[in-house]
């Protein structure tokens, strides 16, 4: 084995110096980097999330997929098809009591906005725009988030209403599907 002396060590600390050219560079090119990665397309959510969810991206890296969401539920609309928490808005309604945030051990749902993100989309079945009778829907909306008019179908008010699906609820005829807006 060699044996390193005093000028091994020197020429390797010589060969590790950075000269300010090459001390700039390697800072703007960090610099270029981050601005690049600011620039990615942030990540779409197509899942309904429980209220509360942080943004897409920050939510699928915090999330641990545990089950204490689910059984803080007291809808029992939360479920993990995929491993992470989504809602299930086919036969119940999310009533936005905040169990599912105040059970969240990893902060994935604490954002302040609790808009689940989906919104009610009324088929050809809706009674009010067959018969004109029925405002179901509009009365058990919390948030009177939905107008009707006379042998229309139902318009919604995309900033109060929250997704919390109630009206999908109160259907009797199921004409309502919680979806995600088109863009």
């Amino acid at each position: 084995m060699i044996e390193r002396d005093e000028r091994y060590y020197k020429a390797c600390m010589e060969h590790y110096t950075v000269s300010r050219r090459g001390l700039l560079r390697g800072l703007f090119s960090g610099a270029n980097r981050v601005k690049k990665e600011a620039q990615a397309p942030a990540i779409v959510r197509t899942v309904p999330r429980p209220p509360g969810a942080i943004e897409e991206a920050l939510f699928l890296q915090v999330c641990q997929s545990c089950d204490a969401c689910e059984k803080a539920c007291p809808q029992q609309v939360i479920e993990r098809p995929e491993g992470l928490p989504q809602l299930n808005l086919e036969y119940n309604d999310c009533s936005q009591c905040g169990e599912c945030q105040k059970a969240c051990p990893t902060q994935a749902l604490s954002s302040a906005d609790k808009d689940i993100g989906v919104r009610p989309e009324f088929t050809t079945r809706c009674a009010n725009r067959l018969s004109g009778y029925c405002e179901l829907c509009a009365e058990q909306c919390p948030h009177e988030a939905i107008s009707i008019e006379h042998g229309q179908a139902p318009t919604i008010n995309a900033e109060s209403c929250d997704g919390c699906g109630q009206c999908r609820t109160a259907c009797y005829t199921g004409a309502i599907t919680m979806a995600f807006p088109k863009a």
